[in-house]
């Protein structure tokens, strides 16, 4: 299976008449794309602002960020299927969307005003989309649509977005082609047969959450009763699998910029053999936990051979144990494991232990840490607000300088990997 993405790097984003691509500037007819996303009945309407790296800008309730992707095909003809053929990606640009409802009462285990983004100062610093031209949608519910309709339909509306944004690719010359090439199972270690086969156990959804009906979680469908299967891991980077809401530290463009499944890339038929991904929800209960990990356990050991497995988690405590238990049945059959992990089994006011794991199993001793999101930034003031503020009365204004543990910065730190902050002990 073969995937061309063809990159165009963005520079700038407009809103113009038209929408086009020229120069790396990429102009919007806000009115068409608003047009788009309104026929979908749960949304009555869509604000539509443009950011930019360096704005005294603070986005609010930020549900979930899209790089803006589509299949194409330069000869006129029908694109290929998710995974293979050409895809369209404009890097550089993010779609943000900003959940507008109305969220009525707050308690003290919320953050008000939901996860941020700050397009300049250390809050920028530190996540990835200050550092992206945005387009953040706000869409507003239609009547009478409950909470998770309107989260379906606002999930909907991002991809839509995305899609519409980067059909502009699809007639120009692309700035950079990346591709990705990996044969099937059954051809996997041809000419590799003495490097150790590696496959990721990937963790696509926590049931820790009340499912979303109609949200796509995988191949434009909700994921929730999926047992542990086999993807492709070109269809994970073409758009099979989004991020589901709400998620924690993870999100869909980070799926579609996989930091793991890009290493095993660029490591395989050096020291490794990628074989492929297994993808797995996480349930929250034991009896779940021995089902699902017993299922993937035996994919990798008795379909793909593996010899090596690497597993991360998406939520907290529920899924820490699912991806644990996994680890342990997978070396009971003999592959070798190894857990990358954020730590979210603690909060701010046991932070002065340090990150922690909520299990204790012999075999699962090869982890990575990937960082504790509770360490506070004070985020200096900024000039304009895009989305819905949701205010404590004890808070300080949220346009104003104001105190946030880096589990509320979007994008500050990822389940997958994918972050620019690091640890050092003296």
């Amino acid at each position: 299976m073969r995937l061309e993405l063809d990159i165009f790097d963005i520079k700038d984003i407009q809103f113009a008449e038209k929408t086009f691509l020229k120069d790396g500037v990429l102009y919007i007819n806000r009115d068409e794309m608003r047009e788009i996303l309104e026929t979908d009945a749960r949304i009555s309407r869509v604000d539509i602002e443009l950011v930019h790296p360096g704005d005294k800008s603070r986005i609010l309730q930020v549900a979930d960020v899209i790089e803006p992707r589509a299949k194409i095909s330069k000869d006129g003809g029908i694109p290929d299927p998710v995974g293979q053929g050409q895809t369209s990606v404009l890097r550089g640009a993010a779609i943000v969307l900003s959940d507008y409802r109305d969220m009525g009462d707050v308690t003290t285990s919320k953050d008000p005003n939901g996860e941020i983004i700050d397009m300049s100062g250390p809050a920028a610093e530190i996540g990835i989309y200050g550092r992206t031209h945005n387009i953040v949608l706000m869409p507003q519910s239609g009547d009478r649509v409950t909470a998770l309709d309107y989260q379906a339909a606002l999930k909907v509306a991002g991809l839509k977005a995305a899609e519409y944004l980067a059909k502009v690719g699809e007639a120009l010359e692309p700035d950079e082609v990346e591709l990705y090439e990996l044969p099937n199972l059954t051809e996997i270690t041809s000419g590799m047969k003495n490097l150790p086969k590696v496959t990721y156990i990937f963790q696509i959804m926590s049931l820790q959450f009340e499912p979303i009906p109609g949200e796509p979680v995988l191949y434009g469908s909700q994921a929730d009763r999926i047992v542990p299967t086999i993807l492709h891991p070109n269809e994970i980077l073409d758009g099979a699998v989004t991020s589901p809401l709400p998620a924690l530290n993870v999100q869909t463009y980070q799926i579609q910029n996989h930091p793991i499944i890009r290493e095993l890339y660029q490591r395989h038929g050096k020291d490794l053999c990628f074989a492929h991904v297994i993808v797995m929800t996480a349930p929250n209960n034991v009896s779940e936990f021995e089902r699902v990990a017993g299922i993937t356990a035996g994919i990798a050991k008795g379909v793909i051979g593996a010899d090596a497995a690497i597993l991360t988690k998406t939520g907290g405590g529920a899924p820490e144990l699912v991806m644990a238990r996994t680890a342990q049945r997978c070396e009971q059959a003999g592959i070798k494991t190894a857990i990358a992990m954020l730590h979210m089994g603690a909060d701010i006011s046991d932070a002065k232990f340090g990150a922690s794991t909520i299990f204790s199993m012999p075999e699962v001793d090869a982890i990575v840490s990937m960082g504790f999101p509770f360490m506070e930034l004070t985020l200096p003031p900024v000039d304009k607000i895009i989305g819905r503020p949701g205010l404590l009365q004890e808070e300080s204004p949220i346009n104003g300088e104001v105190v946030k543990a880096i589990r509320w910065i979007k994008g500050s730190q990822c389940q997958l990997g994918g972050s620019a902050l690091k640890a050092v002990r003296y």
